[in-house]
């Protein structure tokens, strides 16, 4: 199998522990503006949600800067994997800007209206991009499960927060948990990659072996 060597993948590798640190603090100052409009009794505003598309946009970018060791290990998972990622960060930050526009009174009218024509793109991008690295991630022997398994954690966090949504369950506290919970899932994945932890030990790497052996 050819393995990647372009030198435009190199800055995506390098930042993408930064990426997924920005995403996830980017989330923390989201849970505690939704704080504050639980203390105070108002709804969230298009700010807020510009705060979701930014973050989510900063993880997508973590997201792909994977796309190099992984596409060496399995190439078609990997190659739909970017494709959705793409997808899915094009979309939040087309969201992001959007809703930006409407905290700046640049853009008029309601933007919740608006915000459900992304829900397509976000849904992709989400469940399918984090969910095709996850399942790239946890079949090699290159990342620590716990690295796969974060991966997880976010689509699964992404899917309960729309089904109860969907469902019409909706207070301002489960939404604050479950900012608080993809917020800890990016910076935590932000920090294994920063302290190299996020590489398979040697341990993880014998045991995949004698499984596969078996």
């Amino acid at each position: 199998m050819p393995v990647i060597n372009n030198h435009w993948w190199e800055p995506l590798e390098r930042w993408r522990a930064t990426a997924f640190l920005i995403g996830g603090l980017v989330f923390v100052v989201d849970a505690a503006l939704l704080v504050v409009h639980m203390s105070s009794g108002t709804e969230p505003a298009a700010f807020g949600q510009a705060l979701v598309g930014t973050s989510w946009t900063a993880a997508f970018i973590g997201l792909v800067g994977f796309y190099p060791s992984l596409a060496d290990r399995s190439r078609r998972l990997a190659k739909a994997g970017l494709l959705f990622a793409a997808i899915g960060g094009i979309t939040m930050a087309a969201m992001a800007v959007t809703m930006f526009g409407y905290a700046a009174d640049v853009l008029s009218g309601d933007p919740s209206n608006v915000a459900m024509y992304f829900l397509p793109g976000v849904f992709v991008g989400v469940v399918l991009g984090f969910g095709l690295f996850s399942a790239v991630s946890l079949r090699t022997d290159l990342y620590s499960r716990t690295l796969g398994l974060l991966f997880v954690l976010l689509p699964l966090t992404f899917l309960f927060n729309l089904g109860t949504g969907i469902a019409g369950f909706n207070p301002l506290s489960k939404v604050v948990g479950v900012v608080a919970v993809l917020s800890l899932t990016m910076l935590a994945i932000g920090y294994l990659l920063r302290t190299g932890s996020a590489f398979a030990s040697r341990e993880d790497v014998e045991a995949s072996t004698d499984m596969s052996a078996g």
